[in-house]
């Protein structure tokens, strides 16, 4: 079975209205460990958003656990305006996978911001050189051969299953470790706990830059600009094109005027020359859509999350 999942809609939407005052006092949540891509995400916006004066006191704060739902269920209960989650595709399986009885529903979107691709690594040390190689290994013992990345029932989850699909192997037989942020799949690799990693590029890009990691694939339509001696899977016979994506969600209950002063400065963020080489220095796409375009959007990823997990064994 071939399973090609693209999960880049060609949205737009928004506007780009309102008072030119600064939000005051704003938070941004990253629902997961530092050094992940949400933390990563909203490290970027805090720096886009006071650069360009749309912000002032922009403070980002971490509440970890179970694949975002611990901050979406803090967010869930926040009374707060003014303040942000970064979320995505990850927090979609995760409250598969969790069986939450907080959903996205249960908060106000704003916009869907970035995609980016993923990409396997194996340590540097490891003999498997390349994706063949690796595969072959994988082949002979798949329970034996242990893969880390984010959280349970995300993309990179999402991204193993396919791939081990695509290639033969039984997805229930795949041994994925899950993890809170990015630094702990570092940490797995370098030990020699785990066999391979995958994450977004711009999660272990330097790590492969650095030596410590050697990148085997990555999994967008063509290959990146931060690692462009890794081929695609396609490039390698493996026919799967595949990108995670991220976008900021606020409070339930938001009334239109506090919504409509996020949605313009989240706008007004994007347009920005600041923004756009952030996205060319992170080798992120622009996935941009807010308002009803964006609230579709997630109940669509919903629907496709909801399916590829059950085809590769993701959801117990």
């Amino acid at each position: 079975m071939t399973t090609v999942a693209t999960l880049l809609a060609g949205c737009t939407g928004g506007t780009s209205g309102g008072a030119n005052q600064p939000v005051t006092g704003l938070r941004l949540m990253a629902p997961a460990k530092p050094g992940g891509g949400w933390h990563q995400s909203a490290q970027a916006m805090q720096d886009v958003l006071l650069k360009e004066k749309l912000a002032t006191g922009a403070q980002v704060f971490n509440v970890e656990g179970a694949g975002g739902v611990t901050g979406l269920k803090q967010m869930a209960g926040e009374k707060d305006d003014k303040l942000l989650m970064i979320m995505g595709q990850v927090m979609v399986g995760g409250i598969l996978n969790a069986k939450s009885d907080k959903t996205l529903k249960d908060t106000t979107p704003i916009a869907k911001l970035t995609g980016e691709a993923l990409v396997i690594v194996v340590p540097a040390a490891q003999t498997e050189i390349n994706l063949q190689d690796f595969l072959t290994t994988w082949k002979q013992d798949p329970k034996g051969t242990v893969i880390t990345g984010g959280s349970a029932g995300g993309a990179d989850q999402i991204l193993a299953g396919l791939v081990a699909d695509e290639v033969g192997i039984d997805p229930g037989q795949v041994n994925y470790v899950a993890n809170s942020g990015g630094g702990e799949a570092v940490a797995k690799l370098l030990s020699g706990e785990v066999k391979a990693g995958i994450s977004g590029v711009s999660e272990f890009s330097e790590h492969v830059k650095s030596g410590k990691l050697r990148a085997i694939a990555v999994s967008g339509d063509k290959r990146s600009t931060l690692l462009p001696d890794t081929k695609t899977l396609k490039e390698q016979g493996v026919p799967i094109s595949y990108l995670n994506w991220r976008g900021v969600v606020a409070r339930p209950g938001l009334s239109d005027g506090a919504k409509q002063t996020l949605v313009d400065m989240v706008t007004k963020m994007r347009n920005s020359e600041a923004w756009k080489q952030t996205l060319k220095a992170k080798d992120w796409e622009d996935a941009w859509a807010t308002g009803a375009d964006f609230a579709k959007f997630i109940d669509e990823d919903e629907a496709r999350v909801k399916k590829m997990l059950a085809e590769i064994g993701g959801i117990k």
